[in-house]
């Protein structure tokens, strides 16, 4: 149990420290680039926040279990929208830039519906889980094809006003190649340090009797997205919240497009009925509520991210609820 206690505060810190480099990191690209932040947050940092939930969808279907992959990727997509989103706003409301957030909402709209439908029979087969991974693929390169094809005196003008955050004794990593290794040495100590989290805190619910489906559900889902948490977070702190929201809309796109593609090219998934009629109509609704505070206003307010916070907390103990139900 002491093991397990430190590994998860071992973890936490390796997080912290991993988001902090290659948030840095990912300022500096994105003035390299002379791209926008958002940018950047919903291709370069959202791939490599959906790490975990790669890894996840990898191993459960080299496992058979693609159920669980698909299970985790809409849970993480709730719960970035829900709890990610809701918290960094509570704390500190979350500037959006309305017009440039468009176009990877209707994405991940679209990603969503194409989901629901090609599982209204409960199944989705290998062909049409390459499918999604191709139209995921092709979705990240033509977004950031299109964005430096198509950078406006705006875009540059945001991109070069960045705020230079690393001393003179660190002059390399101002580089594009320091900027890189930054960015890909951050991204590995956070995904290594949410491993070491969510295997740590699994084996201390274990060992306090919490019931494993219930941890799965919960630590599982939680656990994977700490990566985009750890970025919205951070991004806030360093007053750049547009960041963190392309992040949050780049992930969730990554979730259901990649992550799930990739578990059902590996082997045919297969869902229950309860899945299907919770937590799709919960995806849909928590995609209605970020396109309302991302579109109506060019923040997302306190108590706005309260509102989510709320909407989370709901959805969390009816899925805990209905897993207890059907238990007994």
């Amino acid at each position: 149990m002491i093991a397990n206690i430190l590994l998860l505060v071992v973890g936490l810190a390796l997080i912290v420290k991993g988001g902090d480099w290659f948030v840095g990191a990912a300022l500096r690209i994105a003035e390299f680039l002379r791209m926008p932040r958002v940018v950047i947050g919903s291709t370069l940092v959202s791939l490599a926040t959906t790490s975990p939930e790669l890894a996840v969808s990898i191993m459960a279907g080299a496992k058979g279990e693609s159920g669980l992959a698909v299970g985790n990727a809409i849970g993480s997509c709730v719960c970035n929208i829900g709890l990610i989103l809701g918290t960094t706003a509570a704390f500190k409301h979350v500037d959006v830039h309305p017009a440039a957030m468009r176009r990877p909402l209707v994405a991940l709209f679209l990603f969503a519906v194409a989901l629901f439908v090609l599982t209204i029979d409960l199944v989705l087969s290998r062909s049409q889980g390459v499918l999604l991974l191709v139209a995921g693929l092709c979705y990240f390169a033509f977004d950031f094809v299109r964005h430096a094809r198509d950078r406006k005196p705006a875009d540059l003008a945001e991109a070069t006003q960045i705020e230079e955050e690393i001393t003179g004794r660190f002059v390399w990593l101002r580089t594009k190649p320091g900027a890189t290794v930054q960015f890909l040495a951050g991204a590995a100590v956070v995904v290594f340090g949410s491993r070491l989290l969510v295997n740590s805190a699994v084996n201390i619910a274990g060992a306090l009797g919490i019931p494993s489906i219930v941890i799965g559900l919960t630590v599982v889902a939680i656990g994977t997205s700490l990566p985009e948490f750890v970025t919205a977070i951070t991004s806030s702190r360093k007053d750049v919240s547009d960041l963190a929201v392309g992040n949050i809309l780049g992930a969730n796109i990554a979730n259901l497009s990649l992550v799930v593609g990739t578990a059902a090219a590996m082997n045919e998934v297969r869902l229950d009925r309860a899945t299907q009629l919770f937590n799709f109509p919960a995806l849909l609704v928590s995609l209605v509520l970020l396109h309302y505070v991302v579109i109506t206003e060019n923040r997302v307010t306190r108590r706005q991210g309260a509102g989510l916070l709320l909407f989370y907390a709901l959805y969390l103990a009816a899925l805990v609820g209905i897993t207890i139900w059907k238990r007994e």
